[in-house]
């Protein structure tokens, strides 16, 4: 992409920021509505603004190459994507869904569903860090001898400009020390030194030492006693303990009044914005970028060349830090003597002030557990677990491979409370899966640490999860049953290898087909001697707990009998998500797209959407199977011969296969639904709010 195209893109963003923080400062000042319809369409417009600023903000990092630009708009990307999510998360809350429908808000910018798809793997992987990193100077380790030495040769500065440079340095200081001197005659003391614990000689740069008059006055006054001193830290204590208690009491009535504002459907969205640490950060960064950048033409700069002022004072900030410390004790010792000095010339004792320094926390480091491959290379783990069939290649899939549909009419659908009355297409659940994988890339982004797929035989679960592991070009350990029986024996070390590995090689998808095998109420006997309880205990325990909050490692399982399964399934995966039959649209765009990569002109357009129809309650696995298997080598081979005839389909399903393949059950979905709303927790709060109108209701009857 063209430098010109790139730097217009990046002037119409930030004009775009600056009308949404504009906007953002506006709702601050609101009082909240008492609708939840209202909240629901601020929070929507914002949402749909954010998707946009999101979008053009990803597609210039990507297209940024000079560091420091780039490094400022990577806060701005990252700050984004964490407020895009927390305005999911109130949308969520008001929707009580997992999935939002915000049509109106859409069609006022003139976008559509598939718009809100924020999911760009390939741009924002996370970078696995190498196992050594090498930072050459110069890249002098590339360098032939004689490039060394001419580089050396260029850093040189002649001897005699260095001489006069300290001479004309040493000259200046004795002329301040000399005035200082002349200053301090009048009080005949010198001005005691800064403690460490006050920052020492920092005080001096920032012009927070007492004047010769403050320090004469200080020397008028009577040294504190012991007493007066304690009188004075209890009285400190005391103001910074009313201090703290009042705060807390500000906050906890604060945080009272927003749970009876949001116990009552109403939002506080003033506070929820002023609150909010992303926008901060977004607002922060811009007004640094003013600031820093108001001198920098970006025109001139089109090979994005550091900027190298900025680098040098960057160091030298950092070097002045460590430095600091060095002269602040050796001009206390100088000061020491002075004031020995002093005493003697006045005949007076001489008494060695105490220096207070900051103190050290004390590092309480926890125990850390024993190492039990401490002596092993990770390569060595790596291999172990690959060989042993854990690690699995993933062949390479992307989220196109899932064909599915939005929901296009459940915004049309809301009751008199305003909640939808249709459930989610497949393209719904696709978009939360991506969102959910978010912060398993380069921004840090709250992601859950667990996932469960549940949903009929054949709906495409495993297929996501491969999916998630090819986008994400993660590690993909497979932990299911059949592959960790064998570990039965020791336990204990195996988990701790898992761990180890998948923390080294992150990102890594940790996999469980058929979770519900690990919590099954009762084992069939054909699968006792797989041991499928094994890992069950220890998921939320040994795998789960360990994991960091920015650690790129989600657990992500399958089922297709939950209701088999224990409680336990339930605290070992944060999030539940229920994959639907196909509808008409998800059913429609299966058969257009199979049977264009199949048999293109073979079939006459109309049939794909008769066929949709037709059969549109089997799953995707089921269709996708039939075409493969109908439309085999040797009966694409015919295709001239014999033209192809929808009939041949039905056929696949009804007479080629013993006993024929039938679409789920209703009340298979049904016993979905009602599993699914007794562990997802924003299904079980709208399922409580139901119930609790329903019997409103039923007592005024």
């Amino acid at each position: 992409m063209s430098f010109d195209l790139n730097h217009k893109f990046w002037v119409s963003t930030r004009k775009e920021i600056g009308q949404l923080i504009k906007k953002q400062n506006r709702l601050k000042k609101i009082e909240p509505p008492q609708e939840k319809a209202v909240s629901f369409k601020i929070f929507a417009e914002l949402y749909v603004l954010y998707v946009e600023l999101v979008e053009k903000l990803g597609f210039i990092y990507h297209n940024t190459f000079q560091v420091q630009k780039r490094a400022l708009v990577r806060v701005l990307v990252e700050s984004a994507t964490q407020q895009l999510m927390k305005l999911k998360e109130e949308l969520k809350d008001l929707e009580m869904s997992e999935y939002i429908y915000i049509d109106k808000a859409l069609i006022a910018r003139k976008l559509t569903p598939r718009d809100l798809v924020i999911w760009r793997s390939p741009q924002f992987l996370y970078r696995r860090p190498l196992d050594i990193q090498n930072i050459i100077a110069d890249n002098r380790l590339y360098m032939n001898e004689e490039e060394k030495e001419e580089k050396a040769a260029q850093d040189w500065v002649p001897v005699s400009e260095a001489v006069k440079l300290i001479q004309a340095h040493e000259r200046a200081r004795q002329a301040r020390v000399y005035k200082s001197n002349i200053n301090y005659e009048k009080t005949e003391n010198f001005h005691p030194y800064p403690d460490p614990v006050k920052k020492g000689t920092v005080l001096v740069v920032i012009d927070e030492t007492m004047t010769p008059m403050e320090f004469q006055q200080t020397l008028g006054k009577k040294p504190m006693t012991k007493e007066e001193k304690k009188k004075l830290r209890d009285k400190e204590k005391k103001e910074k303990k009313k201090k703290k208690e009042k705060l807390k009491l500000i906050k906890m009535k604060e945080a009272k009044r927003r749970k009876k504002l949001r116990d009552a459907g109403i939002i506080d969205i003033g506070y929820e914005l002023t609150a909010s640490q992303p926008i901060e950060k977004i607002e922060e960064t811009m007004k640094t970028y003013a600031k820093d950048w108001r001198n920098v033409d970006e025109y001139l700069n089109k090979n994005h060349d550091p900027i190298k002022e900025w680098v040098t004072e960057d160091e030298l900030v950092k070097i002045h830090q460590e430095v600091r410390g060095l002269v602040d004790e050796y001009m206390r010792v100088e000061y020491e003597l002075l004031r020995e000095a002093l005493a003697k010339d006045n005949n007076e004792k001489y008494k060695a002030l105490k220096v207070k320094y900051p103190k050290k926390k004390k590092n309480r480091k926890k125990k850390k557990p024993k190492d039990m491959t401490g002596d092993r290379t990770l390569e060595s783990l790596y291999h172990e677990l690959k060989d042993g069939g854990i690690i699995e290649e993933v062949s390479h899939k992307d989220f196109d491979e899932f064909i599915a549909d939005f929901n296009f009419v459940a915004d049309d659908t809301r009751n008199e409370d305003d909640l939808t009355t249709w459930g989610p297409a497949k393209g719904d659940i696709k978009m939360v899966i991506q969102e959910s994988m978010l912060g398993m890339g380069e921004f840090n982004i709250p992601k859950p640490k667990s996932l469960l797929l549940i949903g009929p035989l054949n709906s495409g679960k495993k297929l996501l999860c491969q999916i998630i592991a090819s986008e994400l070009d993660a590690v993909f350990m497979n932990l299911s049953p059949e592959k960790t029986y064998k570990y039965a024996d020791d336990l204990k070390y195996f988990l701790h290898v898992v761990v180890k590995v998948a923390r080294a090689f992150q990102p890594t998808i940790m996999f469980f087909d058929e979770a519900h095998r690990l919590f099954w109420k009762k084992i069939p006997p054909e699968a006792v001697n797989i041991k499928p309880r094994l890992l069950g205990p220890s998921i939320a325990s040994k795998i789960l707990k360990p994991l960091k909050k920015n650690d790129k490692i989600v657990v992500v399982g399958t089922s297709s009998m939950p209701w088999a399964a224990k409680g336990g399934i339930k605290r070992a995966f944060q999030k539940v998500l229920l994959i639907p039959k196909c509808d008409y649209g998800t059913s429609f765009l299966l058969w257009l797209e199979l049977m264009t990569e199949n048999a293109p002109d073979d079939m006459p357009e109309y049939a794909y959407s008769a066929l949709a129809r037709v059969l549109q309650a089997y799953n995707s696995g089921d269709i996708n199977d039939n075409i493969n298997q109908t439309l085999s080598i040797d009966r694409k081979m015919r295709l001239k011969n014999e033209a192809l005839d929808p009939n041949e389909f039905l056929e696949y399903f009804i007479s080629k296969n013993e006993p024929p393949i039938l679409p789920p059950e209703e009340k298979l979905m049904v016993k979905f639904n009602k599993w699914f709303g007794k562990s997802n927790k924003l299904q079980k709060l709208r399922n409580s709010y139901i119930a609790q109108k329903l019997a409103k209701a039923s007592k005024r009857k």
